[in-house]
C-alpha cells in the first residue's frame, strides 16, 4: 500500500506553514499597531494643550468680561440708568442708607432717577490704578455734561475668587450723599409757604408750613445731574443745575440755567440753589393797586383825602362839588429786582408823582369867587409783599 502523505508543509524550523503564516499575520498585526500608537498619543497629548491653552484664555476672558472690576461699576450704573435705585444701593454699600429725617428719596428711584442719569450723556468705564497689594483697583467714569468733562471715581475690591479661577470683586462703600435745594433770596411773607419746585421733573415741597427753615433735601447716588427750577404766578427760579461727580460729600459749585456745576469732595454738605426772580405779573399787579390807590385819593371831593399823600390849605370858602383831583401823566411803580442778600428783599423805589387840584375859592372878606388850579409833586413810598401767590402794595402815607 502507498504510504499516506502529509499535506502539511513545514518550514525551515519544524514549523507547519499554517503556523508560520500566522505568525507573519500577527507580526505584521503588531507592527501596525505599533506604528499607529505614537501619533495616538501625540495627538492627545496636543489636544490636551490646546485645552489648557484655550481654557487659559478662556479664564482671562471671562475674568475680563464678566469677573472684572469694571463690570462691577457698569451693573451699578446699569441700575441707576434703569431707575432702579434698591439694585444700585445694594451694589455700591450693601444696606439701606441712614438718612437725616426729612430727606427725600424722590431722587433714589424712578423718572427722577433716569432723568439724572440721562443728563450725563454718554458713559465711559476704564480701569485706573491698582493698590500696590492689588486688593483694589480704581475704576472711572467719565461723562460729558453741558460740554464740560467730568469724572467720578469707584474704588472696588477683590473679594476672592468662584471656581478656583475666576477673580470676584465688590464696589467699596459709595455713600448716598444729599443735595440741599434752597430757594435764596426768599421773602419773609413767602417762607410760610406752600412753595413747590420741579426737582428732576417731580413736584417736591420745598417751603411748608412746618419747616422752618426754607429748602429741602434729596438724597443722591453719583454720578447724578440735580436740575431744578421754580414757577408760580410771583415768583419763579431758572433752570439751575448741579453735577454729582464724587463719591465723597462736598460742595456744589452750582450755576443756573443750563451750565453745570461741580462738587468739592473737601467740603460737608451740598447746596443747589435756585435763584428767585419776580414774574412779569409782580410789576403788573402793583401798578393795578397803584392805580386804584391813586384813584381812591382823586374820588375823594376834600382838600386832603384821607390817606392819601397830597392836600390843600386855604382861610377861603371851597365850594365841596368844585373840588376836583386828578394825577398827571401815568405814574409807574418800580419793582426792585430781588437782591442777593438782605433782611426785607422785596422792595419798589419811591414814585416821583403829581397832583392837580382844580376847585372853586371864594374870598371870605371881599365874597369874590376865582378859580384855582393847585399842582402838588409828592413822593410816594410804599412797602412791599410777594408771596408765590400774592402781592401786596402798601403806600407810606401819613
Amino acid at each position: 500500500m502507498p504510504e499516506a502523505r502529509d499535506d502539511t508543509a513545514t518550514g525551515t524550523d519544524g514549523q507547519s506553514a499554517q503556523d508560520g503564516s500566522r505568525g507573519r499575520d500577527a507580526g505584521a498585526a503588531g507592527n501596525r499597531r505599533g506604528r499607529t500608537l505614537g501619533p495616538s498619543w501625540a495627538w492627545w497629548g496636543g489636544a490636551a494643550a490646546l485645552t489648557l491653552v484655550a481654557g487659559g484664555i478662556a479664564i482671562a476672558t471671562v475674568n475680563t468680561a464678566v469677573y472684572s472690576p469694571e463690570a462691577q461699576v457698569e451693573d451699578y450704573l446699569a441700575a441707576l440708568a434703569s431707575g432702579e435705585g434698591g439694585t444700585a444701593v445694594a451694589l455700591a454699600s450693601g444696606d439701606t442708607p441712614e438718612l437725616a429725617p426729612g430727606t427725600a428719596t424722590d431722587l433714589l428711584q424712578g423718572e427722577p432717577l433716569i432723568s439724572g442719569m440721562e443728563a450725563l450723556g454718554e458713559l465711559t468705564v476704564s480701569r485706573g490704578e491698582d493698590t500696590p497689594e492689588g486688593r483694589s483697583v480704581e475704576v472711572v467714569v467719565g461723562y460729558s455734561v453741558d460740554d464740560e468733562e467730568h469724572s467720578t471715581t469707584f474704588t472696588v475690591e477683590k473679594a476672592g475668587r468662584d471656581w478656583l479661577f475666576f477673580d470676584r470683586w465688590r464696589m467699596a462703600e459709595v455713600p448716598v450723599q444729599s443735595v440741599q435745594v434752597v430757594p435764596t433770596p426768599l421773602p419773609a411773607e413767602a417762607a410760610s409757604g406752600p412753595l413747590r419746585a420741579s426737582v428732576n421733573g417731580v413736584e417736591a415741597p420745598l417751603v411748608t408750613d412746618q419747616e422752618e427753615t426754607p429748602g429741602r433735601s434729596f438724597a443722591v447716588l453719583p454720578p447724578m445731574v440735580v436740575e431744578a427750577g421754580f414757577e408760580s404766578t410771583y415768583l419763579q427760579a431758572e433752570l439751575a443745575r448741579l453735577v454729582v461727580d464724587h463719591t465723597a460729600t462736598g460742595t456744589p459749585d452750582q450755576t443756573a440755567g443750563h451750565e453745570a456745576g461741580t462738587t468739592d469732595p473737601s467740603a460737608d454738605s451740598l447746596t443747589l440753589d435756585l435763584a428767585l426772580q419776580y414774574t412779569d405779573a409782580v410789576s403788573t399787579e402793583v401798578n393795578q393797586q397803584l392805580d386804584r390807590f391813586l384813584a381812591g385819593c382823586t374820588e375823594q371831593k376834600v382838600l386832603n383825602p384821607a390817606g392819601c399823600p397830597m392836600g390843600y390849605d386855604t382861610v377861603n370858602r371851597i365850594p365841596p362839588e368844585s373840588i376836583t383831583w386828578s394825577i398827571a401823566g401815568d405814574p409807574q411803580a418800580s419793582v426792585l429786582d430781588l437782591p442777593a442778600e438782605g433782611d426785607d428783599p422785596t422792595a419798589v423805589a419811591p414814585l416821583e408823582a403829581e397832583a392837580i387840584l382844580s376847585l372853586s375859592e371864594i374870598d371870605l372878606v371881599t365874597g369874590e369867587q376865582r378859580t384855582v388850579e393847585h399842582r402838588e409833586p409828592f413822593t410816594l413810598e410804599a412797602e412791599l409783599t410777594v408771596t408765590p401767590d400774592a402781592v401786596r402794595y402798601t403806600p407810606n402815607v401819613p
